[in-house]
């Protein structure tokens, strides 16, 4: 079983389909979080106002995500969005 992954996903926000660089890692039989690099720092509102988040990874899987409170400011181009998911993890 794997315990993490490193790589493509896409986070998915009502019609907003954002490409990042999934850091993943399970926490349990319930529960993963990580990180995803490559979101737009402009776009960090219409991930907050979103009713429901979806990270789809490359192999079809799609689970809904939560997004953590960050721990600093970014004030660059792109910033790095904490997440958690509830259920299987996304990756085997």
């Amino acid at each position: 079983m794997t315990t993490r992954y490193e790589g493509d996903a896409v986070l998915v926000a009502g019609r907003l389909q954002i490409p990042v660089e999934a850091h993943l890692v399970r926490v349990g039989p319930d529960g993963w979080r990580g990180s995803l690099r490559g979101v737009p720092t402009s776009r960090i509102f219409d991930l907050h106002d979103s009713d429901r988040l979806r990270l789809c990874m490359p192999d079809g899987q799609v689970r809904q995500v939560h997004l953590e409170p960050a721990s600093h400011a970014h004030e660059s181009e792109f910033t790095v969005v904490p997440v958690s998911g509830d259920g299987p993890a996304p990756f085997s």
